[in-house]
């Protein structure tokens, strides 16, 4: 390069860098005289998320502002700054809370969000009487209930009530789907007591030797009904010892309401008279007594069929079974219905005299509450002949004496078809029963209408009888007696 290339260039360079500072001293310049742009900046004091439990007062935190310049107002200066509220922080919501500051026309903006929840859940009021209480017959009656929420205030319309038969179950929910559940027990009560009625005398007058013979009682209960079986009887009468005997009668119902009665029993000094039996009326011709024991059993309605087909009446010396509903049709049909045994349990039965009317008149009751009628037809268990109660002695020959100085009938047989012996079919029966019969006018034939072989038989002896010329007839008060010999 020669010199004066050299020098066009040194001057070049320093008019370029002349130029450039030129132009920054004028940017200067007219930056000190012309700027206007401000940055107004707002900070909200404190969260600018808020979750606030309605009902909770808010509390404004306020905002800070402040305001610079681009250039030459380098350091910030504070700027008022006014707060606006969307929406109303009373209710539930999401609410957005505005801070605005403004200089020289700018304006600068910041935002808190305020979120009113409620999760206060309502509450149920059981309107509740101490003194109440249903029968237990009866369908509970609502009492009343209301239901308030902090923020929904009365929701009671919208209680959802469920009813079981030991509580009623109360649910609702307000709207912000907070739940609520009580429960109410149903309290039953039944503060009336039994109605406890004693059947005859409150005061009876018995006879030396006489046994006493209950007439009996009836319980009733408003909400059980018939609790005559759950009555009590406490006291004894001694029939051979002069004086006054207290019996109480006692019932409690399924609410512990009890309730008692009492009947006074004198036996007198002297002895009873005994009651004269009934005359006895002797059939003309050849009778048969059919005679049933044990019943009735599972067959015994179509014994009945048999005995109505051919117009014959029977006896039927029964116990308390399972099927001893069927002694109405029997009686309403007209055959006697005689008293056998309740339990036909012989170590019971014949433990002592008392035990055995004990059992003798319970059974009677059961035959005149099945019937309506009152039996003094009896056949002892075993016959008045039996052996198996010498565990007692002499009570059958006590017993045979004094049933009838009470008013009784017995009857033993003098045909047995021994179908609680050796025969086991219906045809044994019938020749038994047929052999037994012709060597005698009148015939008392015991069977069971619990063996139905037995019943098997009874079409063919009632069919061999019409031919033969014999009446069958029922066993009644006036009926020949047919007693054996009494063993113990």
């Amino acid at each position: 390069m020669n010199a004066k290339s050299k020098t066009e260039m040194i001057l070049k360079w320093i008019a370029a860098s002349l130029l450039s500072a030129g132009l920054i001293i004028l940017g200067i310049v007219t930056g000190l005289y012309c700027d206007n742009e401000y940055v107004v900046a707002v900070v909200p004091n404190g969260d600018v998320e808020i979750t606030l439990e309605y009902g909770t007062a808010y509390k404004e935190a306020g905002a800070m502002a402040t305001v610079c310049g681009t250039l030459l107002q380098k350091e910030a200066k504070p700027v008022q700054v006014q707060i606006q509220t969307e929406g109303d922080l009373s209710q539930v919501g999401t609410h957005v809370v505005r801070y605005v500051a403004e200089y020289e026309d700018v304006v600068g903006t910041a935002y808190r969000y305020v979120t009113v929840v409620d999760t206060v859940a309502p509450e149920i009021q059981l309107v509740s009487d101490p003194e109440k209480f249903t029968f237990p017959d009866e369908t509970y009656v609502e009492e009343g209930f209301t239901a308030q929420d902090n923020y929904d205030g009365d929701i009671t319309s919208g209680v959802f009530r469920s009813e079981t038969r030991e509580e009623v179950t109360y649910t609702v929910a307000d709207s912000s789907g907070n739940l609520t559940t009580i429960t109410r027990p149903i309290v039953y009560n039944d503060p009336i007591p039994p109605v406890l009625e004693l059947k005859g005398e409150q005061q009876i007058s018995l006879g030396k030797g006489r046994q006493y013979r209950e007439p009996g009682y009836t319980a009733t209960d408003n909400c059980d009904g018939d609790i005559t079986s759950k009555v009590t009887v406490s006291g004894s009468v001694d029939p051979m010892r002069p004086g006054n005997y207290t019996l109480t009668y006692t019932v409690k119902d399924g609410f512990d309401n009890v309730v008692s009665a009492s009947r006074t029993v004198v036996v007198e000094k002297e002895p009873g008279a005994p009651i004269p039996p009934p005359a006895v009326v002797v059939p003309n011709g050849k009778v048969i007594y059919l005679t049933f024991d044990d019943g009735p059993g599972p067959r015994t309605p179509e014994l009945l069929d048999i005995l109505k087909k051919y117009n014959v009446k029977a006896t039927f010396f029964v116990v308390n079974t399972g099927f001893i509903g069927t002694i109405k049709r029997a009686a309403e049909e007209g055959h006697s219905i005689a008293i056998h045994t309740k339990t036909h349990n012989f170590r019971k039965i014949y433990a002592s005299e008392s035990a055995y009317y004990e059992d003798l008149y319970a059974m009677q009751d059961i035959i005149k509450a099945h019937t309506g009628q009152v039996t003094t037809l009896l056949r002892f268990p075993g016959g008045s002949s039996n052996t198996i109660s010498r565990f007692n002695r002499g009570i059958m020959t006590r017993l045979t004496k004094s049933v009838v100085d009470n008013g009784f009938q017995y009857f033993d047989w003098n045909v047995d078809s021994n179908d609680a012996g050796g025969a086991s079919t219906a045809n044994e029966v019938f020749h038994n029963v047929i052999n037994g019969v012709s060597k005698r006018q009148t015939s008392i034939v015991l069977q069971h209408d619990i063996k139905g072989f037995s019943i098997d038989a009874v079409e063919r002896i009632i069919c061999w009888g019409l031919e033969n010329g014999y009446t069958f007839l029922p066993l009644d008060p006036t009926s020949p007696g047919c007693h054996h010999g009494v063993n113990n």
